[in-house]
């Protein structure tokens, strides 16, 4: 057998190559709704009014002091100032929930019957919608939903364009539209649809385990099959530099990227990400929420997701829901679990 001997310096080198080829390090941040989440006593499940009411639709309620300051305290975690207050146009939100039911598929249904527990239509929220998770000793047994029905006086397309476009800033003649409906589907009633699915993610993500527990110290999100290849701890991805202004992407801000100049490029790039939605790439949490979403308003009801970028007259198609794309197939494999559909 022949004999080789190492130069010295590569002895040397190698210790410094095993260093180099270690799994990235990874500072999992402290949690701060941990607190929050586990103990808030407008999450605990002896604060709710039982029975509930049959059927999800049926489960509004009106925005109680308990309900408030647990919007008070969450907000005051995030800096936000607004003080949520019960909306005055509750009732027609209300009356929407029926038909919306009835618009979503049998499944839907059914997890929504299992998981909502209610559904309380606000104002100052801070953002169009937040949910909470209902515990019982602890342990996570279903959710409430918050609306805020100032960010619903629009259509679904109009709505969907708004939020967009508060990522962005615009130059003269630029602009943005997001297309969630169909023209003769364009309806309020189509906005608060796709509100309360990407809601309801956030809720069983965390009751069926997909995501971990709102109440851990620290989440971490690498031992979770969901977020494999895609996130390591809330706030930090597998795919943070493939997106150019990945710590600009701020929703309900003054529009820190030039759409112009940067913002067609950012969705581009996002195009090769497992990032369904451009909101999908500020945190885990909300990658499965729009996943949820992305996949019923998606592959279930067959429903269109695009980004067109306006310049003068002439507007081009530069981004599609990334849920029906390769790049999105290890979400929708586990979705298909979730719904029991084969592909």
């Amino acid at each position: 057998m022949r004999k080789f001997t190492l130069p010295l310096y590569i002895l040397f080198l190698l210790p410094i190559l095993l260093v180099n080829c270690r799994a990235k390090d990874v500072v999992i941040p402290d949690n701060p709704y941990a607190s929050w989440s586990l103990r808030e006593p407008g999450l605990q499940r002896r604060s709710l009014n039982f029975p509930l009411g049959e059927e999800w639709d049926a489960r509004s309620q009106p925005l109680d002091q308990m309900r408030r300051e647990t919007l008070i305290a969450i907000n005051e975690i995030d800096g936000i100032k607004d003080r949520p207050i019960a909306s005055d146009h509750a009732q027609d939100f209300i009356s929407k929930l029926s038909g919306i039911k009835k618009s979503f598929p049998e499944k839907v249904n059914e997890q929504f019957n299992k998981y909502v527990f209610a559904i309380y239509f606000v104002k100052n929220l801070g953002s169009s919608a937040l949910s909470g998770i209902i515990r019982y000793n602890k342990d996570p047994i279903g959710g409430i939903i918050f609306i805020d029905t100032d960010w619903l006086g629009k259509p679904a397309n109009e709505w969907a364009t708004a939020k967009e476009k508060t990522v962005f800033s615009f130059g003269s003649g630029e602009d943005l539209k997001l297309v969630l409906e169909k023209e003769e589907n364009n309806t309020v009633s189509n906005a608060l649809a796709f509100i309360l699915l990407h809601e309801f993610g956030h809720i069983i993500s965390i009751v069926d385990n997909v995501s971990p527990d709102y109440s851990l110290p620290k989440r971490d999100f690498r031992s979770f099959p969901f977020f494999k290849d895609i996130w390591l701890s809330e706030v930090e991805s597998e795919h943070d530099s493939e997106l150019t202004d990945k710590k600009k992407i701020k929703f309900y801000s003054k529009g820190m990227i030039p759409f112009g100049s940067e913002g067609i490029k950012l969705y581009s790039e996002l195009e090769d990400t497992p990032f369904v939605t451009l909101y999908a790439s500020t945190n885990a949490d909300d990658t499965f929420a729009e996943a949820y979403a992305s996949y019923v308003h998606v592959v279930l009801q067959g429903k269109p997701y695009e980004v067109h970028a306006i310049n003068g007259s002439e507007s081009k198609l530069i981004f599609e829901n990334g849920i029906s794309r390769s790049s999105g197939k290890s979400q929708r494999l586990f979705l298909n679990k979730i719904f029991g559909i084969k592909e």
